[in-house]
């Protein structure tokens, strides 16, 4: 019977060393990565800012400028997309044209671009995200939690495998090609047991997620960031095994316009909303209850009214020389859409990792 669900948010990850959305682009542009290679992505990465934002990215003093966030920017592209529309010199998919398809292209550059970022910020640090794994596995806690990452990362997805002598499946949600004993490669991945499993739902998508378009098939590739090493860093291994089709990545930003037709992220959507309705208590770790994520908002109302009694809710969010006024709306944001009764802690995530049971209840009492 799970208990309690952890939110994740780009808090979290920040405790490791990845950057938040408002810091992915002025990162990228200003790395070896684009200064060095003049690849054809960074070329459209270079027109498209230009075009859309009037940004030189190719200017050394980035430090003065001031970037969109990534889900502005790729709620943009995902936007016109799912409306059929297009915008000057980036058009969908029309005969003939020297810009034909220049729009979908982009959408995929601008996830390597965060993949990218996210590669060389988080090589294997799973400092505080192992450390809450570990703790609430020792004391008999871990099948009693479900997690609910918003993060592309794989940080809680590595803290859960890695976790020796773990005993339990990690269970995703979802179906993978690599549970078919008939699988072409290395990367088996056992279906789980839904007896002996911990939860952990990615509805924004995952870095380690490949989608063959033509198979209509998920494949995982667990403890690797397969978007990085298959579709950026390595083209040989880039074909998908079964059809030689071209694998995309399962990404969608947290913006108000979600496109969520494919049919592994509309299950995960609905495994989520099942797990949290069945949840008693929601922290919240390193997420700022942001407007844009409408959908995540629909879930948890769904959550609390649909059911008898209270849902608790706490938030763990906080961090040394954060600015009192970004505490105040934050608070205000959640307290307005949730009621006044949240749990709004000073405490910080990896307080929270140290010591889980001063927020969680502990059948134990540790």
């Amino acid at each position: 019977m799970v208990d309690t669900a952890i939110f994740l948010g780009a808090g979290a990850s920040k405790t490791e060393g990845a950057p938040l959305q408002g810091e992915l682009f002025k990162e990228y542009f200003s790395s070896h990565d684009f200064l060095r290679k003049n690849n054809k992505m960074n070329r459209e990465l270079t027109a498209f800012f230009l075009e859309m934002f009037k940004l030189n990215v190719k200017d050394r003093t980035l430090t003065n400028e001031s970037f969109p966030t990534f889900e502005e920017v790729l709620g943009l592209t995902d936007l016109a997309i799912l409306r059929k529309e297009a915008f000057r010199h980036f058009d969908l998919d029309n005969r003939d044209h020297s810009n034909s398809g220049r729009l979908r292209i982009m959408g995929q550059y601008l996830t390597f671009l965060v993949a990218t970022v996210l590669d060389k910020r988080l090589p294997g640090r799973l400092g505080h995200h192992r450390k809450l794994v570990r703790t609430l596995a020792g004391a008999d806690e871990l099948r009693n939690v479900v997690f609910v990452s918003t993060n592309y990362d794989i940080l809680i997805d590595n803290a859960l495998t890695d976790e020796p002598g773990r005993g339990f499946d990690l269970d995703y949600g979802i179906e993978f090609r690599n549970f078919d004993p008939s699988f072409v490669g290395d990367n088996h991945w056992r279906r789980p047991n839904l007896n002996n499993c911990v939860q952990l739902y990615k509805p924004h998508g995952s870095l380690n997620w490949l989608f063959c378009p033509s198979c209509g098939e998920l494949e995982i590739t667990p403890k690797e960031k397969g978007v990085v090493t298959r579709l950026i860093s390595d083209f040989t291994k880039k074909p998908c095994s079964r059809c030689a089709g071209a694998f995309s990545p399962l990404i969608v930003p947290p913006t108000f316009y979600k496109d969520l037709n494919n049919v592994f992220l509309s299950t995960i959507w609905n495994r989520t909303d099942i797990a949290v309705q069945k949840a008693k208590h929601i922290v919240f770790c390193g997420y700022s209850f942001p407007d844009a994520d409408i959908h995540i908002k629909y879930l948890l109302k769904r959550a609390q009214t649909n059911r008898d009694g209270d849902l608790e809710f706490t938030v763990v969010n906080h961090f040394p020389g954060k600015d009192p006024d970004q505490t105040k709306q934050e608070k205000y944001r959640y307290e307005r859409f949730l009621g006044k009764k949240v749990n709004y802690t000073t405490k910080s995530f990896q307080d929270f990792c140290n010591d889980p049971f001063d927020v969680i209840p502990h059948a134990g009492g540790v």
